[in-house]
């Protein structure tokens, strides 16, 4: 068997450096002649939501048989070795376990049932937002533009993706006045949504993304070409309204967007997750903030 033991320590300065990370990483274990891989977290400092979800991501679905070892004292605090499943426990174990977190600057890795309707799922996420809320104080004009973009994106893994379920990660770092969070599926890929819905347009997945920033739906409904998968308004809401950063992986490639950069790129050879990710960078201070000025 063989083992890798990476360097880790995930700068906060942009968002995709906790992908940067795990690409890294993701290029060693498929150039690995062996099939039977240990991952060894020993050399671990920090970690970003972006890499612990991708990761787990990635881990659903590679054939290679990886086992992670010696999870560092953050990675175990945030659950990533074992992802909260609060449908599989009683609601008032699910409530108490979140409780712990009120005076903590992160959510834990939490696993729950990607559904369209879902009322379990409804008031799982709902818990997880109000904890977020309360940990930071967030203002209610930003605690409505958080609430929306968080639906907004889990809505869209319900309903497109065919995935059983989702991953939502959430970090602080109150001392530069933003949160990041990461939403994603295990399903299909933006691509494999189109090809579902009957729209052959789209040959790879990079050609999906740029069609889903072009506010084109997958979705079978009046009036969804206009609104596409909610991609456009959450990215005006969080990048013109706060200044923070978007990014949406899926297949194999990355789109990026924050108020000095604009980016679709494809992923190393080799590199691929088969489902979707979004990851956001909101800075939750800004007073002049009203979500309203970006709902069309």
């Amino acid at each position: 068997m063989k083992n890798l033991a990476p360097h880790i320590n995930v700068e906060d300065s942009r968002l995709i450096n906790g992908l940067r990370a795990l690409v890294a990483i993701i290029c060693g274990l498929e150039d690995a002649q062996e099939e039977e891989i240990e991952l060894d977290f020993s050399n671990t400092r920090f970690i970003s939501p972006v890499f612990a979800v991708s990761l787990l991501v990635y881990l659903s679905k590679t054939q290679k048989k990886i086992q992670l070892k010696n999870y560092s004292p953050y990675m175990q605090v945030v659950y990533m070795h074992d992802p909260l499943m609060p449908d599989k426990m009683r609601a008032s174990m699910f409530s108490a376990v979140l409780q712990g977190y009120k005076g903590k600057t992160y959510v834990p890795v939490v696993s729950f049932p990607a559904i369209a309707e879902s009322d379990q799922k409804d008031v799982i996420l709902s818990a997880v937002e109000d904890v977020i809320i309360s940990q930071l104080y967030i203002k209610s004009n930003i605690a409505q533009g958080l609430k929306y973009v968080i639906s907004e994106t889990i809505d869209n893994i319900t309903e497109h993706s065919q995935s059983e379920r989702g991953y939502i990660f959430a970090q602080a770092y109150p001392n530069k006045g933003f949160l990041d969070i990461c939403i994603a599926d295990t399903g299909i890929t933006l691509l494999g949504s189109y090809k579902a819905a009957g729209i052959v347009d789209y040959e790879s997945d990079i050609e999906a993304i740029q069609a889903a920033n072009r506010r084109i739906s997958a979705k079978n409904l009046p009036n969804a070409e206009n609104r596409g998968f909610g991609i456009y308004t959450t990215k005006q809401m969080l990048i013109n309204g706060l200044g923070g950063q978007y990014m949406i992986l899926s297949g194999e490639a990355l789109y990026m967007k924050g108020p000095a950069f604009d980016e679709f790129l494809a992923l190393p050879s080799g590199v691929r997750f088969e489902g979707t990710i979004v990851a956001l960078r909101i800075p939750y201070q800004n007073k002049l903030f009203n979500y309203l000025n970006y709902i069309d």
